[in-house]
Formats: structure tokens, C-alpha cells, sequence
């Protein structure tokens, strides 16, 4: 029984990967592709499968199968770590007339403003999703693999290669189902029930074939639970949908358009006069102009979940194709929302035809916007797994009340310390390769080994340097005998010329102050606050110890503080300053003696130079 609905709203669905996803979007049997969006006919089956495991069969038949109640509508990546306050940010088609100039551009180009032609300029297509004020852009991560499978044609039994490029898992995408009824009342009713039925299948839900390799799981739920239905089809930053008259508006298509032209084939260029028909039918005492179109075709496939193969292919209006519209009189905001209401074309219940009017870029170029990778917003006391979920941070334990998760945390922090530790002091000797000078890597070899006895703790080494910097030699004299150990007042003076570059307003220091600095005991943290890795300048180190730090709530270094570091990490850093601290000078020192020695190589020797003339002399 067919009815014809009074009102229409949206229902903003959240999706999280939960697991790899591929779509198949071609006849092509030993590959596999998905695309950045999640199609609205995957999302159809996976209701239909949902109710049907759930024995709901008057719901399968109202809200799947006769397709008057919901209409299913393509996921788009959701910008969630960029979302302003009341309106989330999701990425849609870039506009088909929105280009970049040459192959390495910088700007968006309207082709269809005045002036937008450049001869003998190059342009090319913007392809990732953009968000509707052309702020941001989605960068969708994919993964593809190659991998033997068995053949469904009933041969031998032998592996076939199969090539499969599917979505990541832990990236977040909406959808906005559309949902018709007589009044208001009863939209609110169905929205309740559809999410009910979604809550009630969380953890069975899947996208997309279930013969890939692509496991397809997702966590569906609402975007706002205390407001399911919303009004718009797409959430803009501004938030008036009126349009004045002779002002242009684009209609954007959001998913592909499979239309049919005058002698009943498919014809994607079909768009302009559908429109027409559109504005004719929904707005007959509105006169309005078709400015420009641009439309590009695109071939659309489907796997059918019920009978487990693939739809026939047809041709389709791309998603992004454009038709610039001009109102002969103002389109207000119910214009707008009334004219959204209508998708294009057939098969309309999968989501295909659907449309957005949006303001049009301006005429002058604008920056290129930076990429953002669709990934869940990490709230508060909360940590992200690699599907997307954010379990609850369970509570530490005050340090020393355990002593075995005090250690645990301890090797936690440290192995992922090391390595950008190790980078730090890397960048450091390379910094200073030309102010080095007169220290050879016969002097630096020497330090080395008194931080690198094997039968001292790292405390120790410290101390044993600082007592090899800071002793006199024998004598008091200049020319005096030195006893064993002793550093020579020939290599002090050698340290003392040599400078060191850090970055930041530190500045440069000599050598010699540089290590001499290091005070075995209580002088090591203040040592090591003064030359660990800064956030601003060396972010691997924050970001390497946030991510294993169990009290960090997001795995990402803290913003509240200078270093970085979580309250708990900073005072493990505290505790671990000897061991960092040791680790940054030896590996400085290995570092420095190896660009000298490259530096030498690369430099022709003075004659009659020795090394004692550069310093090397200081050893005894």
C-alpha cells in the first residue's frame, strides 16, 4: 500500500570500522575495490540482515523492501577532530568545476567563474572529498593487498590471485537516512525504532561482501542521541539556506544519478534536463535559470547480499557533477530543504540521485585546504583502540603502591623513548658538524668509554664523566704529569672551543659546559629538562611515549603542559633522567665522531698537519 508522505527528515548516522571494508563496484571477480564512501545499498543489506537475523519481518518489509519509509543515503568521512560547535564536519564530492591549476597547484580553480581560463595552463581534477565550506578535505586511508583465494566457477581446487583495495579500520563516516511519514510524530517513532534495531545488532553488523577478504564489521549509532532527526540534508557552516534571487546556487550531486534518457537508455548527461523537470514540478511559480552544468559519467555496480552476486552495471551522473542554478525570486529555506527532499533518477530508496544545493565558490582562487584523516574524536578518560572503540582508561594505581605495573609502565615508557632519543641526539650532532672543530673522533672516542663501561649503572657513568671534566690535571701545572684518567689540559682546551648548537633561545654552549653540565644526582633532571627533545621542535619523543603512556586518555601528547607528557609520565622521566640523559650523550658522542670522520674523509689533508696540531695530541 502506497502513500504519500506529508514530511520528510534525516536520521545522521555515525559509522566506525570496526574492520577492513571493500564494496565491490565491478564485475570483475578477482578484484575488488571500495571507494571512499560507503554506498547506500551496502547499508540497505545490512539492515535487511540485521532485521531478518532479528525475526523482525513486518519491519523488513516496511522499511527495506517497499522502500516508502527510509530511504538510505551514502556515508561520507566525518572530520571529527575538527568539528565546530553545532554542526559536524563531514566531507562531501568535491564540485566536478572545482580544479587545480598545473600539475603541483596550490589553489581551487571555479572554471565556470569569469576569468577562469588560462591558456596553455594545466588543470587537474580535485579528487579527495571536501567538506562544504572548502575548509579541510578528507584523506581516506586504503590498504591493498594481493592474496590466493579459492575460485567460486567449480574448477580444481587451486588457489586464484585476487586483488582487493579496502577502507581501514578505526576511520569514522555519516550517513543521513532519509525518513518519510505523515507528520513529524511519526518520524521521531520510526527514527527510535531504527536505532533500537541497530543498538540491538551491535557487534553483528557488517558492510559489503561477506566473500572478500574484507571483513566489513562497523559500529553503527546516532550522531546526536538527544536530537535523532535534523532537518537538512547536509550540515553547512552557515547556517541560513536562503538564497536571494539572482544569487547562484550550485546543486551537488552526493551520490551517482542513474538516469534515463528520451529513448528509455541510461544517460548520465541526463542531469540538466531532470533538473528542469525538478524545478518545474516542486517550484512551478519559481523561475529559474540553468546557468552551467558539469557532468561526468561513471560506471555503478552492486553486490546483491540476498542473492549473493553482482548487479548489472549501468552508467550514472559521478557524485560531484554540478548544475549552477539561478532563482528568478528568493529560495527560501524550505525551498531548499523541499527541493533536497527529491533525489534524481531511479532507485532512490539505495540512496542513488542525491543532491545538496550549496553557495559556489568564489570567483577568485582560493588556498588548496590541508588533508584530514577521518578518525574518531578521542573523548575525555578515553582511549582509542585500532577499531575505532574507546574502552574506558581504567584508574593506576598511585607510583610505588604497585611495583609490578610501576615496572611494567617503566619498559613501556623507555623502549618508546629510545629510538627518538636516539634521533635527538642524531639531530644534534649534525647541527653542530661545522663548529666542532678541533675535537677529534679519537677525544670523543675516549669520553665514550667512560660512559660505556659495562659494569656501571647509569648514575655511575655520569659520575665517572664528571669526575673526568672536572679533575685538574696532576700536577696543577699546564706541562705537569697526568695520572691515569685524567682528561689533559690539551683536550679541556679543545672542549672549551668547540661549541654545540640547540635549538631554541638556549643558544650554543662549548662542549665542555655542555657535558660538564651533568651532575650525578639530583642535578641530572634539571640536566635533562634542559636538553630533552621540546614538543614544538622534536614532536617524535611526546608523541612516541603518549602513545604507550597508560595514563594519557587519548594517546596523544598533552597540550596543557610544556613537555608533552602526562602528570605520570613526566614523573617516570624524573626517576629515568640518568638512563635519558646517557643515552643522549653517548649516542652524541658516537654520532659526532662519525660526521667527523666522514668530514675528513670528504676534506684533503693539510701536509705536515698532525693530529696532535688538531687536538688529537690531548691523549697520552
Amino acid at each position: 500500500m502506497s502513500f504519500a508522505p506529508a514530511v520528510s527528515a534525516y536520521l545522521p548516522l555515525r559509522y566506525v570500522l570496526t574492520d577492513s571494508l571493500a564494496v565491490r563496484t565491478s564485475f570483475d571477480p578477482l578484484r575488488v575495490d571500495s571507494e571512499t564512501v560507503l554506498g547506500g545499498r551496502a547499508q540497505r543489506g545490512m539492515l535487511a540482515a540485521a532485521l531478518r537475523r532479528a525475526g523482525l519481518e513486518d519491519e523488513l518489509t516496511e522499511w527495506v523492501a517497499r522502500g516508502e519509509r527510509v530511504r538510505f543515503a551514502p556515508a561520507h568521512p566525518r572530520l571529527e577532530r575538527h568539528a565546530r560547535s553545532g554542526a559536524p564536519v563531514v566531507a562531501h564530492p568535491p564540485p566536478a568545476h572545482l580544479y587545480v591549476p598545473g600539475k603541483d597547484g596550490d589553489t581551487l580553480v571555479d572554471v565556470f567563474a569569469e576569468g577562469a581560463d588560462r591558456p596553455g595552463v594545466p588543470f587537474r581534477a580535485v579528487r579527495d572529498p571536501l567538506t562544504p565550506d572548502r575548509s579541510l578535505r578528507a584523506a581516506v586511508r586504503t590498504t591493498s593487498e594481493r592474496y590466493l583465494g579459492r575460485s567460486r566457477s567449480g574448477g580444481p581446487g587451486q588457489g586464484v590471485p585476487f586483488f582487493t583495495t579496502s577502507l581501514d579500520p578505526g576511520q569514522v563516516f555519516e550517513a543521513r537516512w532519509q525518513l518519510r511519514g505523515p507528520d513529524h510524530a511519526f518520524l521521531r517513532g520510526l527514527a527510535e525504532r531504527i536505532v533500537a534495531v541497530l543498538a540491538g545488532a551491535e557487534g553483528t553488523l557488517t558492510l559489503g561482501s561477506g566473500g572478500t577478504r574484507a571483513h566489513g564489521g562497523v559500529v553503527v549509532g546516532p550522531v546526536d542521541p538527544d536530537r535523532l532527526l535534523s532537518p537538512d540534508r547536509v550540515e553547512h557552516p552557515d547556517a541560513g539556506r536562503t538564497r536571494g534571487v539572482g544569487d547562484p546556487v550550485d546543486l551537488l550531486l552526493l551520490s551517482p544519478a542513474l538516469l534515463v534518457g528520451g529513448q528509455g537508455q541510461a544517460r548520465p548527461h541526463a542531469l540538466v534536463p531532470a533538473v528542469r523537470d525538478l524545478l518545474t514540478r516542486l517550484l512551478p511559480r519559481t523561475p529559474v535559470e540553468v546557468v552551467a552544468a558539469h557532468v561526468e559519467p561513471v560506471l555503478v555496480g552492486a553486490y546483491h547480499r540476498g542473492y549473493r552476486g553482482p548487479m548489472a552495471q549501468r552508467w550514472a551522473a559521478a557524485p560531484g557533477s554540478v548544475v549552477r542554478l539561478r532563482p528568478g525570486r528568493d529560495l527560501t529555506a524550505a525551498h531548499v530543504r523541499e527541493l533536497e527532499a527529491h533525489p534524481l533518477g531511479e532507485r532512490l530508496v539505495d540512496g542513488y540521485g542525491q543532491f545538496a544545493l550549496l553557495p559556489p565558490p568564489p570567483g577568485d582562487p582560493e588556498p588548496l585546504p590541508p588533508p584530514s584523516a577521518p578518525l574518531p574524536a578521542r573523548a575525555g578518560g578515553t582511549v582509542t583502540l585500532p577499531d575505532g572503540r574507546s574502552p574506558a582508561t581504567p584508574d593506576l594505581p598511585e607510583t610505588g603502591r604497585d611495583e609490578e605495573l610501576d615496572a611494567l609502565y617503566g619498559e613501556l615508557l623507555w623502549n618508546a623513548a629510545a629510538q627518538p632519543v636516539r634521533d635527538h641526539a642524531r639531530a644534534l650532532a649534525h647541527a653542530c658538524a661545522d663548529t666542532l672543530a678541533p675535537i677529534t673522533p679519537s677525544l670523543l672516542g675516549r669520553l665514550r668509554e667512560v660512559l660505556t663501561h659495562p659494569g656501571r649503572s647509569a648514575e655511575e657513568s655520569l659520575a665517572a664523566l664528571e669526575r673526568t671534566l672536572s679533575r685538574p690535571p696532576s700536577g696543577g701545572g699546564r706541562r705537569g704529569p697526568e695520572a691515569p684518567g685524567d682528561l689533559g689540559w690539551r683536550a679541556a682546551r679543545v672542549l672549551e672551543r668547540a661549541r654545540l648548537v640547540r635549538p631554541g633561545p638556549a643558544g650554543p654552549v662549548t662542549v665542555h659546559a655542555w657535558l660538564g653540565g651533568i651532575r650525578a644526582g639530583a642535578g641530572t633532571p634539571l640536566w635533562w629538562r634542559d636538553n630533552r627533545p621540546r614538543p614544538d621542535r622534536d614532536p617524535a619523543y611526546a608523541r612516541a611515549l603518549a602513545a604507550v603512556d597508560l595514563a594519557s586518555p587519548d594517546g596523544l601528547p598533552s597540550g596543557d603542559r610544556e613537555s608533552g607528557l602526562s602528570a605520570r609520565a613526566e614523573q617516570w622521566e624524573e626517576r629515568a633522567s640518568a638512563r635519558l640523559s646517557l643515552l643522549l650523550v653517548s649516542s652524541w658522542l658516537a654520532e659526532a665522531a662519525r660526521v667527523l670522520r666522514t668530514e675528513g674523509d670528504r676534506t684533503e689533508q693539510v701536509p705536515g698537519r698532525t693530529d696532535r696540531d688538531r687536538g688529537g695530541g690531548a691523549r697520552r
